[in-house]
């Protein structure tokens, strides 16, 4: 979750100072398989406003964001409404007045000082029924899938990556949408991979919000690897990038995972959600399995993928010692 500053606001008569919270660090906190810093365009503030201070969010970006705002280390401080204050900012939403805050007792002074975190995506958000995703690679092509729900597991412990996959490819390979959406994300400075804890935040990767809210994740792309932008708008089967091994990551392979914002008492959690892929035309829906060789063929009837642990597992740790020896640390 990114947090913003925090300020404290004190008057004392007819003195005021006003401080400005400014956000500019997106962060989109997992271990596995990243954990985003960049710019993002949000803001908070506190205005100066007759005898009190109004509190006023501006969200400039693509993505609807979830924020929660707090007051700390509050005096004689009174407020229209009850705290922690949780709301969805809109995309390119401009200024939303979110609370006005006032002297308890009229000329006295007062202080007070807010604390705020954040996330990309909106808390009510539900996947809708029957959404169902293409795989996220061309025609023609067929992978292993690796980790997956129900199959074992070295990563994905966390409640942003419970029901995500990792896709074997080789480095390069194209990267389509799966589903519709507007692209909210898009990392693609990262040049290096490996399974070292420095490398867990500095992952490659394309966020896209669907239509019911819900974003999906694309992850481990590669150096340069993305070729969309925030606001684009991408129908499944786009290219959208090329796979790769960057952040903490073993051998090349996509990271695939479809999230929503979960508010759970006082705080916001980033979590995953189970998935359905489909193949061919009229489509074959199933659950992403563990081992399972899935041929991207959109053209003719549908069948569920056949599942192949076996040769799956020689084949990742082929994979996987190829990745330690592509992938050097500086």
């Amino acid at each position: 979750m990114a947090a913003l500053s925090s300020a404290s606001t004190r008057i004392s008569g007819d003195v005021a100072l006003k401080r400005i919270l400014l956000i500019f660090l997106a962060v989109f906190c997992s271990r596995h398989p990243i954990s985003a810093q960049e710019n993002y365009p949000l803001a908070l503030e506190t205005r100066k406003e007759g005898n009190g201070h109004r509190i006023v969010a501006r969200n400039n970006g693509p993505a609807a964001v979830s924020l929660k705002v707090s007051l700390a280390n509050s005096r004689h401080a009174a407020t229209d409404r009850p705290f922690p204050l949780f709301v969805v900012l809109p995309p390119e939403s401009g200024s939303v007045s979110l609370a006005r805050i006032r002297p308890a007792v009229s000329g006295e002074g007062y202080s007070f000082r807010t604390e705020s975190s954040w996330l990309l995506g909106d808390y009510h958000a539900r996947q809708s029924a029957g959404a169902i995703y293409r795989l996220p690679y061309p025609n023609g092509l067929a992978f292993h899938i690796g980790q997956a729900p129900g199959g074992p597991l070295s990563t994905h412990g966390t409640p942003d990556s419970e029901y995500a996959v990792d896709i074997g490819m080789p480095e390069r390979t194209p990267v389509l949408a799966a589903r519709d959406g507007i692209v909210v994300y898009t990392e693609a400075r990262q040049s290096y991979g490996g399974r070292h804890p420095d490398l867990i935040s500095r992952a490659n990767a394309v966020r896209i919000q669907h239509s019911d809210g819900t974003i999906a994740l694309y992850a481990h792309l590669a150096h340069g690897g993305v070729s969309v932008y925030p606001g684009q708008r991408v129908k499944a089967g786009m290219q959208i990038g090329l796979s790769g091994s960057t952040g903490y990551s073993s051998g090349p392979h996509l990271h695939f995972a479809v999230q929503t914002v979960l508010r759970a008492g006082d705080r916001l959690t980033a979590i995953s959600l189970p998935f359905n892929f489909y193949v061919g035309d009229p489509p074959a829906v199933f659950a992403p399995r563990f081992g399972m060789f899935a041929a991207a063929q959109y053209s003719s009837p549908g069948r569920v993928p056949i599942t192949v642990p076996g040769s799956y597992g020689s084949r990742l740790r082929r994979q996987e010692a190829a990745g330690r020896q592509q992938q050097k640390l500086p």
